[in-house]
């Protein structure tokens, strides 16, 4: 009796090959880390705007005391923090420990 599978050209065995290591790479991006992206670009950008806005644009009607407050470079730099925590961050499952990893 044969395998499934076993009279594929090679063609569609690089194929299924490279749909198995796009979905493994695809496994990886759980909702966590998307979140934690989300919040390393949300810095990027409050970062750009608000030296723009220092330099003179001022895209947000807001004082420039509030701005420094609300949206400066320290609130950038929390929000850019909190991305790289959730992105790194990694939650045990059993069974899922790192042994024989140093």
């Amino acid at each position: 009796m044969k395998q499934p599978g076993s009279n594929s050209t090679p063609e569609e065995r690089r194929r299924k090959q490279r749909q198995r290591e796009m979905n493994r790479q695809l496994r990886v991006w759980t909702p966590r880390r998307v979140v934690g992206w989300i919040l390393v670009v949300l810095a990027v950008v409050m970062g750009i705007t608000h030296w723009l806005a220092h330099l003179g644009w001022r895209p947000i009607p807001l004082a420039m005391g509030w701005q420094d407050l609300l949206l400066g470079y320290p609130a950038a730099g929390l929000l850019a923090i909190a991305g790289g925590v959730v992105i790194g961050a990694r939650t045990h499952r059993p069974g899922s420990g790192n042994r024989g990893h140093h």
